[in-house]
Formats: C-alpha cells, sequence, structure tokens
C-alpha cells in the first residue's frame, strides 16, 4: 500500500498534468476564436447554409471545450482538497 506522502505526490503530479491539459485547451480555444473571426469577416453578406453550419459547430466547440476547462478546474480543486485532507 502506497504511503501517504506517495499518494500526495501522485494527486500532485495528477493536478499538474490536469493543469497542463487547461493551458493546451485555453490555447485550443483562442484557435477556435482566430477561425471563427476569419470564418465571419470571409463569409459577410453570405447567407449560405454550410458557412452557417460551420460558424454555429465551430461556436459550440468552443462552449465544450469551456466546460472541459471548467470541469477539470473543478476536479483540479476536488484533488487538491483531497491532498490536503490524506
Amino acid at each position: 500500500m502506497a504511503s501517504v506522502e506517495e499518494i500526495k505526490a501522485n494527486v500532485a503530479a495528477s493536478v499538474d498534468g490536469a493543469q497542463r491539459a487547461v493551458t493546451g485547451i485555453q490555447q485550443v480555444n483562442d484557435q477556435l476564436d482566430e477561425a471563427l473571426t476569419r470564418l465571419r469577416i470571409t463569409a459577410i453578406g453570405s447567407l449560405h447554409p454550410s458557412v452557417a453550419a460551420a460558424i454555429a459547430q465551430l461556436e459550440q466547440a468552443r462552449t465544450r471545450l469551456d466546460e472541459a476547462a471548467t470541469l477539470t478546474r473543478a476536479a483540479m480543486d476536488s484533488a487538491d482538497t483531497y491532498r490536503t485532507v490524506v
């Protein structure tokens, strides 16, 4: 069985990994923002359903990334709480 210090170290490593994931999510989110901006500018005046669908799908992807980042931060907080209790 793992010692308390090993458990704390493993939880800390998990939190660090989750933080790196959040950073990656934020970078991808920024890239999606750029893609959305370019697509919107390019599509000004176009009423084509394909462009509208692409914009809606990119917005949905961005929303889901925001949700993933929020859930990951909540998990990190819970793990940190566990680490202080152990």
